[in-house]
């Protein structure tokens, strides 16, 4: 049936599924007649801030959502004239937008309609956040199961001319390209690596060629093997294709990798929100307590002035920059600036100090824990691949794993 003939979350679900399984065919024999069933992983606001109205920040993008039931809708697109998915509030804080639509149509269309609002942020998925799945991968599936791993880590502020908006579209759309065989019109400036084989065999040798080749920490993308045949392509970026044979399974591991997010974002939170709270003992004296901690990021290496200087021109002089992030960077030294700057997504403060040996981050309360996400996964991407991430006293990798083994996250399938 056609999309616009779909009325109840049933009916939507039984087409999902039905035409991931004509995908999945069409993979096994060897071609795509059309786009995969791709999802958008995204985030609205941190349980303290009241939630948007979808359906508002949509109309503002000519795109209407129509209502199945209280969580599920389809989308559809006013300039085109035409349904082009569903979105479904998953979790709270996490709306997702499924689309088969072709991969040119569909990022630029999910990138500016972010971009349009600051009440929608991406999901970003450090490097570090796929080694803590990559294990539970490990961990859920035989040895002898296929896994794949894509690496990819990019010199962008070490190149000799200037980024455009070309490049950054061809950057956001390549690998997804990639994947369903379509050419790029322009060379790539990218170290891209990708790893397919039995899990076992990756298990004993991803470590050995990390410790020799630290851009191999930069993983961008891993499949979820699926409980029935192919798998679940995860992106950096919150993009999620599905290869599998089953929209039901699908929608579980989304389900999973979200609540892990949400539980690291928020506890992320919790320990990094910077506040001032005034006491008064019995005693009657009164103390200011600073409660919170900063977000530092330490580079493996220094960098160099010149890309040092490139990156905060990049990040501070553009609008629609890699990082969201607007500020005037005070600057004390050429290898040092500080930032009392906000993030594009909800406007709200944040203080950083950038050099060219760290980067550190405060989080005045209220700030979305999104941005240390954002931050650590582009600085992984493109300045450096083994950067050592602390929230106050605590790894970031520690903060991961942590809500991994949390009871209420389980990891369930079809």
């Amino acid at each position: 049936m056609p999309i616009k003939t779909v009325s109840t979350r049933k009916q939507a679900m039984d087409y999902l599924d039905g035409y991931v399984q004509e995908k999945k065919e069409e993979i096994d024999q060897g071609y795509i007649s059309s786009g995969l069933v791709k999802s958008y992983l995204l985030e609205t606001v941190p349980a303290t801030r009241q939630e948007p109205e979808l359906a508002t920040i949509f109309e503002k993008s000519n795109a209407r959502l129509d209502p199945i039931d209280d969580t599920l809708y389809k989308v559809w697109n006013g300039l085109e004239n035409k349904y082009i998915g569903f979105l479904e509030k998953l979790i709270p804080r996490h709306p997702v937008y499924y689309t088969m639509e072709d991969i040119k149509e569909c990022d630029p269309w999910i990138k500016r309609l972010v971009n349009s609002t600051p009440n929608l942020d991406r999901l970003w998925i450090s490097g570090w956040t796929f080694e803590q799945l990559w294990r539970k991968v490990i961990e859920i599936n035989p040895g002898r199961r296929y896994g794949r791993l894509v690496f990819e880590y990019e010199n962008l502020f070490e190149i000799d001319r200037e980024e455009t908006e070309e490049d950054e579209e061809i950057v956001d759309v390549k690998s997804e390209e990639f994947e369903e065989k379509t050419q790029l019109t322009k060379e790539q400036r990218s170290s891209r690596f990708t790893m397919v084989d039995r899990l076992e065999k990756m298990e004993t040798c991803l470590p050995r060629l990390q410790e020799i080749y630290s851009p191999l920490l930069s993983i961008s993308q891993l499949r979820f093997p699926s409980a029935s045949r192919g798998g679940h392509d995860f992106y950096y970026n919150g993009k999620v294709t599905n290869r599998s044979d089953s929209f039901v399974d699908h929608r579980a591991h989304l389900l999973y990798v979200l609540k892990i997010y949400k539980g690291t974002t928020e506890d992320a939170e919790q320990i990094a929100w910077h506040s001032i709270e005034k006491t008064t003992l019995q005693t009657e004296r009164r103390f200011t307590t600073l409660h919170g901690a900063p977000v530092v990021m330490k580079f493996s290496s220094q960098l160099s002035v010149d890309t040092f200087e490139k990156w905060i021109t990049a990040t501070f002089n553009r609008k629609n920059n890699k990082f969201r992030l607007w500020g005037n960077p005070i600057r004390l030294s050429s290898e040092k600036v500080h930032i009392y700057g906000a993030d594009r997504h909800l406007w709200q403060p944040i203080f950083l100090e950038l050099t060219t040996r760290h980067a550190i981050a405060i989080l005045p309360k209220g700030t979305c824990g999104n941005i240390i996400h954002r931050l650590v996964t582009n600085i992984q991407h493109y300045i450096d691949s083994a950067v050592d991430v602390w929230i106050g006293d605590r790894k970031y990798t520690e903060v991961i794993s942590t809500a991994i083994k949390r009871r209420d996250i389980q990891y369930e399938t079809d």
